[in-house]
Parts: C-alpha cells; sequence; structure tokens
C-alpha cells in the first residue's frame, strides 16, 4: 500500500482527544512519487466543486462554521465588509481571533430540527460565552482561560424552523472592548441531536480536503468526509452539462452514498445511489450523470454519504462539465471600434423591436451576434464607460457617483494599447465622458463636443470616419476608436419646424415645456418641481417626447450606417470587432420623467443592448443567451487587439462564450451605486445593503421586483449574498489595491455641458 499521511491537523487533534473518534480512522491514501493516472480532462468548461469550497457546506452531524477559513465569509450577519477580528494558526488549523464582544453567522435549515451549540475555543481573556439565536439567549460554553476546549449547550427547547437563522456568541469578561482580544474560535457547530456516542470529529477544511489521494494507481483531489456527511453546493447549471466524480470508502465497512440535486421548493431529484465496500486496498467508483434536464436553475447539489459511525469516504474530483467543442479565441481583429448609444433600451431596437425601421441595427442582428442578457454594472454613465475603458467593477475604479472621475493611476484601454504602438482615438458628446471625468487620457486623439454646440448628432461620427480614413492604411499593429454618441438624450438636432410636426398633433401648436434644444434644462427643471398646482408632466408631453426619441433613434441608425460604408470602403470591415451598446437604459415607463442624472439601478435601466460584429463575420445571425457584462466587452476588445499579457481580472473573452453557447447560468452578474449591490443570478435578483437584510425578487414573476422572498427562499438569498460579499472582497486589499475616489474639477465649459445635458450640478 501506499504510504499513510495523516494530515496533521488530525494528529494534532487526536493528541488532544477533541476532534477525534473513539474508533481509529482508516487511513487517507496518498500518491505514491511515481506518475499517476489523472482524471479526463473536458473538452468544454467545468466548474470545479473543490475549487468551490468556500463557497459550499459541510454537514458533519450538524452544519459546521469553520471559523478561520473561508468559507464562513459573508455570513457574518448581513455584513458586506470585512471583520473587526484576525485569523491565526494554531494547533495546525486556522482560528478567529475575537477582539469583539460578539461574533454572529447565519446558518440555514431546510426541515424544523432540534438543535444544540457546541465549539471549540480558547478563552484569551473572556470569562464566559452565551449563546443567542435569532436574539434569544438559548445557552452558554464554558471558557478556561488559556486553554483550547470543545463545550457545548444542551439541545434547546424548540426545534428550529425552516429558514435562515442568525447565531450569536457572546463573550463577557476581559479589557475593553477592541483593547485585547477575548478568545480564540476554531469552529462553531449547529449540531443535530444524534445516538452516535463517538467523539465528534468537525469536519473543518484542513480535514475535509485533500490536496491528492490514491487508490491503486489513480490519483484524485479529494473531499475526504466522515459519515454521516453532506456536502452541498448551491450552483447554476449550465446546459449540455454532466456530473462526474469518483467515490471510495476507506476501511472494511459497507456504506452509501446519494448524490442528489433539489430547486429550492421542490422535492428532491436524487441522480445515483452507490453502495460502497470498503476493503484494505479500496478502488475508485467512476460516476457520470447527466444533469442537462437542470439546466438553466439554480440547484442544491448534495454528496450524501452514510455508513457506520466513524467510517470515511473520498470524493474524487467532483466536477460539472460542460460538453461542447474546445473554447477558441477571438480572432486577431486590425480595427476595433466600440460605440456606446447612450439612453438606448433594449426594447426600442430590433430584433427585440421587429416592426422598428432601423435597418442598420437589423442588419447588425443579422451580421454579427445579439446578447441578449447583456447588463452594465452602474446605473451612472461615467461609471459604466469607466468599467468599459478600464476592465475593473465600479468598487474597484470608485467612479460611482455622478462626478467622480477615473483614477490616473489605474490603467487604461488606451494606454494599454498605446504602449503597443496601437493607433486610438475616442469621440464623445456626453459631458460626463469628457476630459474632466477622466476620459481624455492615455488617447492619440481625443475629441469631446459640447451640447451646446450645434450638429451635436452627426459631429463625432463624421469625425471618427476621418480618423478611420486616415489611419486605415497604417492599421498594421491595430485600430482602437471608442464612440460615446448621443443616442436619444436630449438635446436634440431638430429645428423648431421640424419638432412642431412631430406627434400627437401636427396640425395644432404644442404648448407644453419641451424643446429640442432645452429638453434636459426642461426635464431636470420638472424633476426638481414640488407637488402643487404647478404644471406637471403630461400625456401629451410624453407622446411628444417619445415621437422626439424615435425621430433621434433613426439618425442614430443613419450614423452607424455611415461608419460600417467607411470601415467597408477602408477595407477593414472585415478584420473589425465593431461592438454596438449602450451606457445605461431608458426606463420604459416615460410617465416619470426620464433622464435623471443618478437613477436606481432597476433591472430595466441596467440591461442594455448588445451587438458584436466579430472580425470576419463569424457566428452572425446567433442570438444568445448568455450572461455578460461591461467587463467582458474590455476583455474582448484586448484579446482582439493582442493586448493578451495586459487582461484585467474578471472579463471574458466573448467570442469564446459564443463559441460555448446555450444557456448559461454559472455567471452572475453584479451592479453597484453608492452603498447598494444588486446581484442578478439567472432570472433572480438580490438587492444588498451592508448591516441590513436583503430583498430578494423572480424576475420571471415579478419583474418590478414588489415582493421580497428572501425568508421564502434561503438557499437562493444566501447564495447571492454570498455573490455580494465577493464583490466586495474584490474590492479591497490585499485582493485589490483600490485607488482612492478622484472628483471631477468642472470648469466654465463642462459646467455649462452639463447644464445643457439636464445633469447640472
Amino acid at each position: 500500500m501506499a504510504q499513510v499521511i495523516v494530515p496533521r491537523g488530525v494528529w494534532l487533534a487526536c493528541l488532544t482527544l477533541v476532534h477525534c473518534s473513539s474508533r481509529s480512522d482508516p487511513p487517507l491514501p496518498t500518491p505514491p512519487p511515481a506518475a499517476v493516472v489523472q482524471p479526463q480532462a473536458s473538452s468544454g468548461d467545468k466548474i470545479d466543486l473543490i475549487d468551490s469550497f468556500s463557497h459550499c457546506e459541510v454537514r458533519h452531524r450538524g452544519l459546521l462554521l469553520d471559523l478561520g477559513s473561508p468559507s464562513v465569509d459573508g455570513r457574518s450577519g448581513w455584513r458586506l465588509g470585512p471583520e473587526n477580528n484576525t485569523v491565526v494558526e494554531r494547533e495546525g488549523s486556522s482560528w478567529l481571533r475575537v477582539a469583539s464582544r460578539s461574533i454572529s453567522y447565519r446558518f440555514t435549515l431546510q426541515e424544523t430540527q432540534p438543535v444544540f451549540l457546541s465549539g471549540k475555543i480558547r478563552s484569551l481573556g473572556g470569562k464566559s460565552a452565551s449563546v443567542l439565536l435569532d436574539g434569544k439567549v438559548m445557552g452558554s460554553l464554558s471558557l478556561v482561560k488559556g486553554q483550547s476546549k470543545v463545550s457545548s449547550t444542551g439541545v434547546f427547547a424548540n426545534p428550529l424552523a425552516p429558514g435562515n437563522h442568525l447565531l450569536t456568541v457572546r463573550f463577557a469578561g476581559g479589557s475593553r472592548e477592541g483593547v485585547d482580544p477575548l478568545a480564540e474560535v476554531d469552529w462553531l457547530r449547529v449540531g443535530f441531536p444524534d445516538e452516535d456516542s463517538s467523539m465528534f470529529a468537525a469536519p473543518t477544511q484542513h480535514d475535509v480536503l485533500q490536496n491528492l489521494a490514491s487508490l491503486g494507481d489513480v490519483a484524485h483531489r479529494s473531499l475526504a468526509l466522515r459519515a454521516p456527511s453532506l456536502y452541498r453546493c448551491f450552483l447554476g447549471i449550465p446546459g449540455n452539462s454532466r456530473l462526474r466524480m469518483s467515490l471510495a470508502m476507506l476501511g472494511g465497512s459497507e456504506g452509501e452514498a446519494e448524490i442528489r440535486m433539489t430547486e429550492e421548493g421542490q422535492p428532491a431529484n436524487v441522480l445515483k445511489t452507490s453502495r460502497l465496500l470498503g476493503s484494505e486496498k479500496p478502488v475508485w467508483t467512476d460516476l457520470d450523470l447527466p444533469i442537462h434536464q437542470h439546466a438553466g436553475k439554480l440547484m442544491a447539489l448534495d454528496i450524501a454519504v452514510g455508513g457506520p459511525p466513524g467510517s470515511r469516504f473520498l470524493v474524487g474530483d467532483p466536477q460539472i462539465l460542460v460538453g461542447g467543442t474546445p473554447r477558441k479565441k477571438i480572432p486577431r481583429a486590425k480595427a476595433v471600434v466600440i460605440v456606446v448609444v447612450s439612453s438606448v433600451n433594449p426594447e426600442r431596437l430590433p430584433p427585440w423591436a421587429p416592426d422598428r425601421p432601423l435597418p442598420t441595427f437589423d442588419a447588425l442582428a443579422r451580421e454579427g451576434v445579439v446578447f441578449d442578457r447583456y447588463r452594465v454594472p452602474s446605473s451612472l454613465p461615467n461609471g459604466v464607460m469607466a468599467s468599459l475603458l478600464t476592465g475593473l467593477t465600479p468598487r474597484q475604479h470608485t467612479v460611482e457617483d455622478a462626478f467622480a472621475r477615473v483614477p490616473e493611476s489605474l490603467p487604461t484601454l488606451a494606454t494599454v494599447a498605446k504602449d503597443a504602438s496601437i493607433q486610438t482615438a475616442m469621440f464623445t458628446v456626453h459631458p460626463m465622458t469628457a476630459g474632466a471625468f477622466g476620459f481624455a487620457r492615455g488617447w492619440d486623439r481625443f475629441a469631446a463636443h459640447s451640447p451646446i454646440s450645434p450638429a451635436l448628432g452627426t459631429r463625432p461620427i463624421e469625425e471618427l470616419i476621418s480618423w478611420l480614413n486616415e489611419q486605415g492604411p497604417r492599421a498594421d499593429k491595430g485600430l482602437l476608436a471608442v464612440l460615446h454618441t448621443r443616442g436619444i438624450h436630449p438635446p436634440y438636432d431638430l429645428s423648431p419646424g421640424e419638432f412642431a410636426q412631430l406627434p400627437p398633433h401636427p396640425e395644432q401648436e404644442y404648448s407644453g415645456p419641451l424643446d429640442p434644444r432645452r429638453a434636459g434644462q426642461v426635464l431636470a427643471r420638472l424633476r426638481k418641481k414640488k407637488k402643487g398646482p404647478q404644471r406637471t408632466w403630461t400625456d401629451t408631453d410624453v407622446l411628444r417626447l417619445q415621437a422626439t426619441l424615435d425621430v433621434a433613434l433613426a439618425q442614430t441608425d443613419r450614423n452607424l450606417s455611415n461608419l460600417i460604408d467607411a470601415l467597408r470602403k477602408a477595407r477593414l470591415w472585415n478584420d473589425t470587432l465593431l461592438i454596438v451598446t449602450s451606457d445605461v437604459a431608458l426606463a420604459t415607463n416615460l410617465q416619470a420623467i426620464p433622464f435623471a442624472p443618478v437613477q436606481d439601478p432597476s433591472e430595466e435601466v441596467l440591461r442594455a443592448p448588445l451587438y458584436v460584429h466579430f472580425p470576419g463575420g463569424e457566428h452572425a445571425g446567433k442570438r444568445l443567451q448568455i450572461p455578460t457584462t461591461t467587463q467582458d466587452l474590455t476583455t474582448t476588445a484586448m484579446l482582439a487587439l493582442g493586448l493578451d499579457a495586459a487582461l484585467p481580472p474578471g472579463g471574458e473573452d466573448l467570442f469564446a462564450l459564443v463559441e460555448r453557447g446555450g444557456m448559461v447560468t454559472d455567471r452572475h452578474q453584479v451592479a453597484s451605486l453608492g452603498e447598494k449591490l444588486v446581484v442578478r443570478w439567472g432570472d433572480w435578483r438580490l438587492s444588498a445593503r451592508d448591516g441590513a437584510a436583503p430583498q430578494l425578487c423572480d424576475l420571471r414573476v415579478d419583474p418590478v421586483c414588489e415582493k421580497n422572498l428572501a425568508e421564502s427562499f434561503p438557499m437562493v438569498t444566501e447564495a447571492l449574498w454570498r455573490q455580494a460579499f465577493d464583490h466586495e472582497k474584490n474590492a479591497r486589499p490585499p485582493r485589490f489595491e483600490r485607488p482612492k475616489r478622484e472628483p471631477a474639477t468642472l470648469d466654465q465649459d463642462t459646467a455649462a455641458a452639463l447644464n445643457v445635458w439636464g445633469h447640472g450640478p
């Protein structure tokens, strides 16, 4: 047999007679020095359930909270920020050193259950620890200063109901709070009473995760689970996927493993029940289970093992594999052109609105790829554009309010491309992406046109076409151009006569407040009016604005046509990556006065159109339900220009995502505005704030999120909250050195432009 090496944490636990069973544990096999056969790789993507350990749960005779490990990240009440505690190494494990008077953690039950609490705690000054459940004192844990001790409460008088619960341990004694630590905690256990008389062995990360376990000549990364145990992960199931793993039982006994998937609120679907026989020379039992029937859903995947108390099971390389051909990277492009059309929502464009007379957008849908589930990461135009140019989230680049600028310290698409000798240019008519907001840095050519100037709708596109004609013959190293157009945002290029001919009553003079050149200012004033006898926004105003938006969108369609014609004439079209999208979408309900400078991050504001023409016209005509976000545009543009080495974290290559195809729900999308985070995962949407209970809704039946389903769907709530916590954590040191917010310095011209735009300070 292979040499037996027991993890250090297990040996030390045995010496202290705390973790180990009264029965001798079966040895954990380790790989021999010689090469071993590795599990077969997938030709597509995979979700590794061992890599997902920190987002999964291990339940062994209850639920374990391993306080020194990432598995409790995001469980500390409804907190999104860091704790005022530190992690230390002791006795081969990670412990939480507690400086505050109390620690709190959420946990979820799926059924009514009697429980008790136990924990392994080393007192540093605390004299006792009270245990509270959902704010009610339920018992206490005894402490001995300077000693590591496992103690337990009795079984609580009343069983706990299904749902989310809050466990609090409150320490008494010690010095003033925040001066000296009170205790160090290895783990807490929400225990389920049973008839097993053996000593509890805590399934901590050190105990469960095995780098490699070798049986025969095959080695797998493994989970080591004591019976009875449950390993649960909550995840989105991609299309065309299979679940693969290898199972083994150590020792000479007999046990069983059950693999099941459960959509919250629905009966469990048992995928496989396997009878396992232990022996002195155990072997792997390989499972390959189709799970395509659950594609597009958020599911709890359970791996449950049962057998004699103290028996051990190995789960080798549990993975969800997504079929399909290997994903290719985007072809190299001579030109990358990104057109951001301000304030357009998908419902105004083909193919979402097939009867709209917009031939260029219709052609883009036929000659390119349409992404139905594109979502921007902010409801602020400057925040979205900052994400486009940096490839970072708003939390990371700090452009999270209407008067923040892109920090000087951050590299951008422009600076990275310029360092590679790629010719770059940006043209904008949006005052929030002008030089005062940090968007001029790094371009070979940058032009910001004030909305005060005439010919607002055509001037930028004409300058871009002129620049492409100049640079086209010298495109060997690549061209990068970003265009931020007015789209349907006021002011508008209509003469008084043209404006007067628009609906609702062309034959009558319109007597409302709207004016094409001053529409932004008029709408801003109407938003500020208080309730009273003053004139308000009427149905006639809405009809006139709607007609004006249609004219502006038709002009945008013609401008895009001119741009594509110019790319064809310059013989660049076949080698161009063209991305057409919007910054933030206009809410479909125009009864609420539109174009507010700061909008709540609702789904209809965050959901924007996205058309992509890939070099060579590959994948033309496809329309995909793949969740995508603005960071993906940055990554795709950089890969198309050969800037692979400078890719920021977090984005995906859109071309590779199209290669995979199908319904993909293993990607979540996060947007932020100030303290508010909004997480979308499949059709679920969670609104989160630090310190406040979240709001959950199902967009399939409640598109405006009127009803809070957080208590009814605790597993979904927990999974999305953990994504929100990770989003915040990824913007904090040491994972990310977040720059300080830099305020925009508004000169007289910029202030005037914002005023005309309707976004005055």
